[in-house]
């Protein structure tokens, strides 16, 4: 550990609570949540085209008539954080640099970050506005773990950090590729983590007030 310079961090059902931030968003946008994980059902099984579930999940958020990016950020704002991980981030900012590495929407990133005062940030999916700043587009990869890896060696070329000078806490199998390429991976016991990610990755936080034990 004497190393560690970095940490990483996920956002979605590890700095956030168990509830996906895109779901929580959908029903503070005031569309149907169980619609919502329909659609990403029908899209994993390959029942939906991409393009289909996007445009079908778009059009759901458009009948809420809250889809201007000034409404956007005041939903992304309300998302809920973890208990504790305010205050795990405080304590880890004081002896590490810190860095937000998610799939999560780029809006609620660079809001989670601006919220948590972490400097560093990348985010997967990216929405896209018209001229009048509605949306009308997305960028999304169900599989989003070679990407988060990129990010990594993006933030360590800008830093001059290597990857095995950092720690990432992650919860689940799309944090898998930046977990072989850091020093010290750490597994965030979410109520989706898979079974044999848990016994794969010995580094391990059921919740944020253990943060001190593993850094």
């Amino acid at each position: 550990m004497e190393n560690i310079r970095a940490v990483i961090l996920d956002l979605d059902q590890t700095l956030t609570t168990d509830e996906a931030s895109w779901l929580q968003f959908t029903e503070l946008i005031g569309a149907d949540k169980h619609t919502h994980t329909q659609i990403y059902e029908n899209y994993k099984s390959g029942k939906l085209e991409y393009k289909e579930a996007k445009d079908t999940l778009i059009k759901l958020w458009v009948k809420t008539g809250k889809t201007h990016i000034n409404d956007i950020r005041e939903i992304f704002n309300n998302v809920k954080f973890r208990k504790g991980a305010k205050d795990a981030v405080d304590y880890l900012r004081k002896k590490y640099t810190l860095c937000i590495i998610s799939g999560a929407i780029d809006i609620f990133v660079e809001i989670s970050s601006k919220k948590l005062h972490i400097e560093h940030n990348y985010a997967s999916t990216k929405f896209k506005f018209d001229d009048s700043g509605y949306l009308i587009d997305f960028d999304y990869k169900l599989s989003r773990g070679e990407e988060k890896l990129d990010f990594l060696l993006e933030f360590c070329d800008k830093t001059g950090i290597k990857p095995t000078e950092c720690a990432a806490i992650g919860d689940g199998d799309s944090d898998i590729p930046i977990f072989g390429a850091v020093g010290l991976p750490i597994l965030f016991i979410a109520e989706e983590t898979p079974e044999e990610l848990k016994e794969k990755v010995p580094n391990q936080l059921k919740n944020w007030n253990e943060i001190q034990k593993v850094l």
